[in-house]
């Protein structure tokens, strides 16, 4: 087994609303949060009906404000890419707002299927650990895991937790046979770094699960990248094997990375799946 590197002293927030690698942060007063299912149906519903000529113009982004907080950034998805360390750092940890009473993006069917394709008794990685509900889940089929967050907030004694960003990864190279990044790539500053550093520590596979969203400029949440088929997700990851399947309006994708150690061909779970070598 290969052993961590040493942590990076800077890290970057890269998570839509006021979370932490998915972490929520408490919100004074809430007492009932909205469910994976209910914002993933919004979402769809706000992206698929309401037209640019809508969304840009108000009351719209005064809605977007609310949901996000007062000090939300209305042209984040403008200057994210221009900020500095510590300028991304502080328009994330700004956020607040109605957004904070949202649950865990990951829906139980969500779960499901990573377990399936997770295996039993694997050295994993899980970005973005969040509730700690995938991470409880993975412990139950005996994963060595390990967890990286953006801090030690959501990290309870028992959890090896690193703090790190998915574009520089403080592990050795092929450190854990499957890595597992839900609700992260629509974040990160470097779709291509991001990736290079997955294929980096990672042996087998990795999971991915994005929501499947189009480009818009005012948004309910942070993201800089919208994926909206599993063919344009592909399209962003290095060389290797993919195949993949829509789990409650999320696109979720198994990506087998070439390391020489595996065939040209393997099994297809939907007839959409992409697949690259």
């Amino acid at each position: 087994m290969t052993s961590e590197l040493p942590i990076p002293p800077i890290v970057l927030p890269m998570f839509c609303f006021p979370r932490c690698y998915g972490t929520t942060v408490p919100f004074s007063g809430a007492k009932e949060r909205m469910g994976p299912r209910v914002a993933h149906f919004l979402r769809m519903l706000i992206d698929e009906w309401l037209p640019p000529a809508v969304r840009e113009r108000q009351p719209f982004p005064w809605l977007v404000k609310l949901w996000l907080g007062a000090r939300s950034l209305p042209d984040f998805k403008e200057r994210a890419f221009t900020m500095t360390d510590t300028q991304y750092i502080i328009a994330y940890q700004s956020l607040g707002g109605l957004s904070s009473q949202r649950e865990s993006d990951i829906t139980e069917n969500q779960i499901e299927w990573l377990l399936s394709h997770a295996g039993y008794k694997q050295r994993s990685l899980e970005i973005g650990p969040g509730s700690m509900k995938l991470a409880n889940r993975l412990r139950e089929q005996e994963h060595d895991l390990t967890m990286l967050d953006l801090g030690f907030a959501n990290c309870q004694s028992t959890n090896r937790m690193v703090v790190g960003v998915a574009e520089r990864l403080p592990f050795r190279d092929k450190s854990f046979e499957t890595t597992i990044i839900t609700y992260v790539l629509e974040h990160v500053r470097s779709l291509t770094r991001t990736a290079l550093e997955l294929e980096r520590v990672t042996r087998d596979r990795v999971l991915i699960i994005t929501p499947r969203q189009r480009y818009n400029k005012v948004t309910f949440d942070y993201h800089l990248h919208f994926f909206y088929s599993l063919e344009h997700l592909a399209s962003h990851l290095p060389k290797g094997q993919y195949h993949g399947k829509s789990v409650d309006g999320s696109l979720c994708l198994v990506w087998q990375v070439d390391n020489g150690l595996h065939g040209e061909t393997m099994d297809r779970q939907s007839s959409n799946s992409p697949s690259r070598t």
